[in-house]
């Protein structure tokens, strides 16, 4: 499978956006068309059950970075190595008009996500910092969550934080066994 997930994706590695896309925050405009290999997947860490007004907020978890799967079979655009199951599964139970999630840790990993309706975002670096977040919208239903790394077969440890107001990194501790 790692074969193919590297054949299918080369191609578009270096693919620039349009000009006044947002670097930062990548979209997949359709559901990819191929066999998803992702699917379903149980995720490594948990199920994280949030609904709106949701206590405490942020709402932090913690994990294991690490990369066997490049992170563009899940989207062109997407940087980095993840893991071939998601890290988490984000069940929502009423939808959140704006809804971020930010990863800390001391190394500097790449955030994917799939929204229920199949759309993929991805972020690797936020602005200012290696900590990289995503802030959208997220219907009701599960979203897959991965936190991945730059280089294959590294390993990283991490905070994961989901919030719906606007915060800083600094909100979330780093992980204290890097």
């Amino acid at each position: 499978m790692h074969g193919l997930c590297l054949l299918v994706g080369l191609g578009a590695c270096t693919d620039q956006g349009p000009p006044n896309a947002n670097p930062e925050l990548e979209r997949a405009s359709e559901p990819s068309r191929r066999p998803d290999p992702y699917r379903n997947s149980p995720s490594r860490f948990g199920v994280v059950p949030l609904h709106a007004g949701f206590s405490p907020d942020p709402r932090i978890v913690g994990g294991r970075a690490s990369g066997e799967v490049p992170a563009h079979s899940m989207h062109r655009k997407c940087k980095g190595w993840i893991s071939e199951s998601p890290d988490y599964l984000l069940r929502a139970d009423t939808a959140f008009f704006k809804l971020h999630i930010l990863v800390r840790s001391h190394g500097d990993l790449v955030l994917v996500v799939r929204k229920p309706n199949d759309e993929v975002l991805c972020n690797d670096n936020r602005r200012g910092t290696k900590d990289p977040m995503i802030a959208s919208d997220f219907p009701i239903g599960t979203t897959e969550v991965w936190v991945g790394v730059h280089e294959e077969g590294e390993e990283v440890d991490y905070r994961l934080g989901f919030s719906e107001v606007s915060w800083q990194s600094s909100s979330i501790s780093l992980p204290e066994n890097d």
